[in-house]
């Protein structure tokens, strides 16, 4: 089998050419493509990370894997309004994939809309509940809306799941009201 045979066959999820002076790979694995995003963005280039959305072909715009690396680099960038949108489409197009929920509902706790963040978590997924995160976030939005004891038990829980979390928990801010019982 040739190599343009092979590439086809690889990019067909995604739609049929790749953008010119483009890494075919990139587009035809998503795993690739995600680490290329995220590479960047741990190296502080955020503007290399969207170059890497931009080159894709404008079919591949709405594919869950390039709404969350969009997303990323919104959230990176503190582009919460925009986060929230795309966080939104992500949820919307994705339902299952829990990730969506988890930082559509931080961008709108960064923008004050904590209730929002609250009920938008508790909308997601029967397996967010699975999630360490599901539960610590939980607990920073339960807190900051007045109610510290829900917010302790859904703490609780994160720790319970992902111990780490315990040393995270006694610095957000979000949480100061419960840090002399942590």
């Amino acid at each position: 089998m040739s190599m343009a045979i092979q590439i086809q066959k690889r990019l067909r999820p995604f739609g049929k050419e790749a953008m010119p002076d483009h890494d075919p790979d990139a587009t035809a694995d998503p795993k690739r493509f995600r680490e290329a995003v995220d590479g960047y963005l741990e190296l502080d280039l955020p503007d290399m990370a969207e170059a890497e959305i931009q080159a894709l072909p404008v079919s591949m715009a709405n594919h869950a894997v390039v709404l969350d690396a969009r997303l990323a680099v919104q959230m990176h960038r503190k582009q919460w309004p925009a986060a929230v949108e795309t966080g939104l489409t992500g949820c919307a197009s994705a339902p299952g994939r829990i990730s969506f929920f988890i930082h559509t509902a931080f961008c709108l706790h960064e923008l004050g809309r904590t209730e929002e963040a609250h009920l938008l978590l508790l909308s997601g997924p029967v397996a967010l509940r699975r999630e360490p995160l599901f539960h610590y976030n939980m607990g920073c939005y339960l807190t900051v809306l007045g109610h510290p004891k829900e917010a302790a038990d859904h703490l609780g829980e994160a720790f319970r799941m992902d111990d780490s979390l315990r040393r995270f928990a006694r610095s957000d801010r979000d949480l100061m009201e419960l840090w002399p019982g942590m």
